[in-house]
């Protein structure tokens, strides 16, 4: 309306829109929120069809607070005050992702910013002005004062249904490697006057107030303190199911004159019994404080039995498309030249099982250019250090091609069941024979019959067309063995080949198919994937002809060893009880550990921590070899060391006496197509105490004279 109201018409005389006056719209009780979202699996981003997802309200926490006791609101008071003054920080190098499991994968709830930079954004003073109610809260797996308490501290589910259980270890886990230095110290943010004094006031009222007034700040941190989270709670406002693209959306209401929704979100799925609950992450962890309405909710489903809307595709015209190895390494992501050649490009080797992933145009493949066989190959290139030289003779032989001839299988539905169709290797003989040794099937456009469909349980299962075991290559090492290196490494060629019905070898430029690669770099994500042709570097070629798809890869399976070494320099060593005496704070304490992986790929990281953990003096990080970083030097190959005045030591404390830790950890770069393998890291830990020494001369003479003088009554009454 206008004015006093009228309704405005579009060109065919309808409505266009009502304007409501001010007046009205004041008094307007409830006000309505578009949700939104889709689910996908955590393992390969496919979406989830028929998933029932529970929208939730949670309580706010202004309610909350002001229903917390006394003593709560004052640890809640002094939990904040501490994390504003010390903000913590990544001070270890990046914990790799384990292999995928039923209850692992990438933390669910809203898609996690980089920690360092939602960390930073909430640590910095000039955010907290411009706050943004939608960020992640921080993770707390990367801080290591908060993760016994994580393992200790189990929230109860009740209203709710029982949640996805996730160890220590997994927690930890959810890190995207960085191969860069870990970031400088974060300053403590700078609270006003007028806040910071009621913040330390001994009126619970007063404090109580204050961080209902502030409660902005207290969002980026509700998910470091487990004593908080049960007393988290919510109200189911929807359930809905995904559809055909795992996708679901409806419209709440909620008081206009109060709090946006802050909305959770859980997510069941039926296998044919019933609903079981397949996502249920920690509310303090995983809400939408403050939801932005109309805002697309991704919600990330880690449970490999939860099957994708559709199934790997036929793809049009005569094409081979080869994916990536596993499923954060596209071919793209292999560099091709030079020194580098065969790591990635954030400079990891290769390790463990590697899995290739590929596409074919089945039905013109199989039926129309009779070409139903493919098989995988390798070969050895070079010594352990990727260069020139001899190989160890119980290790792989250089220049001879193996075939990679472990069992590869598919799952599809039958009933309520799901079995594994054979892909090969096939025999020469039998029913199912081919027609030469270790020949592999294009998976057929159809599982068999009665079945309806191919399923995905196991992505490294259900989506690896062969396996490099690399680990198990002759000469690797078999377990952690500081002293034993991995004879089998080096780089290495990998080939696909197809083959016709009769085992002949096909050449592909005379058969029409066209082999490519992906733009875009592996994890895929959930947008569009385009694919070009493959360069030559990837074509096996005779003459101009294509004869199949080849790439080198750089191999390592060593392991990582640390080792924390006695502290030294002018203080007065004392290893077997863990003291050292010192004259003076000028006086130098010899800081050493020893940091090896026999060819640099592996990141440390050493800290030196006084007290409880909250002072940090001395801290270096680097690879493995290489020059060392923040004042120590590498001594030895691998031996790092660095001369601390002792007045480094006592930093910030008026301290003469203290104890301190040194950690060592190692992370190791080599990656399986899925992540870094955390098998092959290494760590170590030490402790020492600096005292300084009294002259306790004067009491030790005054002591012995007392002792004489009991010694001689006794001996006088005894008489």
């Amino acid at each position: 309306m206008r004015g006093n109201g009228s309704v405005l018409q579009g060109p065919n005389g309808l409505v266009d829109q009502i304007q409501v006056p001010g007046i009205i719209i004041d008094k307007w009780p409830l006000c309505f929120c578009w949700v939104r979202g889709h689910v996908v699996r955590s393992s390969d981003n496919r979406a989830v069809c028929n998933a029932r997802v529970h929208i939730c309200e949670v309580d706010p926490i202004p309610w909350l607070i002001a229903r917390l006791p006394d003593p709560d609101i004052f640890r809640l008071r002094d939990d904040l005050l501490d994390i504003l003054r010390n903000p913590p920080i990544p001070r270890r190098p990046p914990i790799p992702d384990p292999d995928p499991g039923p209850l692992r994968g990438p933390r669910p709830g809203p898609d996690p910013a980089p920690f360092a930079s939602a960390l930073f954004r909430f640590t910095d003073p000039g955010s907290i002005a411009g706050f943004n109610p939608q960020p992640d809260p921080p993770r707390p797996e990367l801080v290591s004062r908060f993760e016994s308490a994580l393992s200790r501290v189990a929230l109860n589910p009740q209203p709710l249904p029982p949640r996805e259980r996730f160890s220590a270890s997994d927690r930890l886990s959810r890190v995207a490697l960085n191969p860069q230095p870990l970031p400088p110290r974060t300053l403590a943010i700078q609270l006003a006057p007028e806040v910071m004094s009621a913040l330390q006031s001994t009126s619970a009222l007063m404090v109580r107030d204050a961080l209902v007034a502030n409660v902005k700040l207290l969002i980026p941190w509700l998910c470091y303190w487990p004593w908080w989270w049960r007393r988290f709670r919510c109200d189911e406002v929807a359930v809905l199911t995904t559809d055909a693209h795992g996708r679901f959306e409806t419209t709440i209401f909620y008081p206009c004159g109060g709090d946006k929704p802050d909305l959770y979100f859980w997510v069941e799925y039926d296998f044919g019994s019933g609903f079981e609950t397949v996502y249920h992450p920690w509310i303090a962890c995983s809400t939408y404080w403050n939801y932005v309405c109309g805002t697309d909710v991704t919600i990330r489903v880690s449970d490999p039995r939860v099957p994708g809307c559709e199934d790997e595709p036929d793809l049009p015209g005569c094409q081979v498309v080869v994916l990536s190895l596993g499923r954060t390494v596209a071919v793209r992501q292999v560099q091709t030249s030079g020194t580098t050649q065969g790591l990635t490009t954030g400079g990891a080797p290769f390790g463990g099982s590697l899995e290739p992933r590929v596409d074919f145009s089945r039905t013109e493949l199989i039926t129309n250019k009779n070409i139903p066989y493919y098989r995988w190959s390798y070969r050895r290139l070079t010594a352990p250090d990727g260069g020139g030289g001899p190989v160890d003779a119980g290790s792989v032989p250089l220049n001879t091609w193996s075939v990679m001839s472990r069992e590869v299988n598919r799952h599809y539905k039958l009933g309520t069941s799901y079995p594994p169709y054979f892909i090969g290797p096939l025999p020469t003989s039998g029913t199912d024979a081919a027609p030469i040794a270790n020949l592999f099937r294009i998976r057929p456009l159809d599982p068999p019959a009665p079945s309806p469909e191919w399923i995905v349980l196991d992505e490294r299962v259900d989506l690896a067309t062969s396996y490099f075991d690399t680990a198990s290559l002759a000469g690797a090492p078999a377990g952690f063995a500081p002293t034993t290196d991995d004879l089998a490494a080096g780089r290495y060629e990998i080939k696909l080949e197809l083959f016709d019905a009769a085992g002949n070898l096909v050449n592909w430029t005379a058969s029409g198919i066209d082999l490519r690669i992906t733009d875009q770099d592996a994890p895929f994500g959930a947008g569009t994937i385009t694919t070009s042709p493959a360069p030559n570097i990837n074509r096996i070629l005779s003459g101009s002809d294509t004869m199949g798809f080849r790439m080198t890869l750089r191999v390592d399976n060593n392991r990582c060893f640390a080792d924390v070494l006695a502290v030294g320099g002018d203080v007065t060593p004392d290893p077997d009880c863990g003291f050292h005496n010192y004259d003076s704070t000028s006086d130098d304490a010899t800081l050493s550990f020893v940091a090896r992986h026999p060819n640099h790929f592996a990141f440390y990281s050493f800290d030196v921590v006084r007290g409880s953990g909250a002072v940090h003096p001395v801290q270096t990080s680097g690879i493995s070899g290489e020059p060392g970083a923040d004042g120590f030097s590498l001594v030895t190959d691998f031996t790092y060391s660095r001369d601390v005045h002792v007045s480094e030591l006592f930093v910030g404390s008026t301290c003469e006496n203290a104890a301190f830790s040194e950690l060592l950890n190692m992370s190791a770069m080599a990656t399986d197509g899925y992540s870094s393998i955390s098998a092959y890291n290494h760590g170590d830990h030490a402790a020492f105490a600096l005292a300084k020494p009294c002259d306790c001369s004067g009491q030790q003479n005054q002591g012995q004279g007392q002792g004489q003088g009991q010694g001689q009554g006794r001996g006088q009454g005894q008489g």
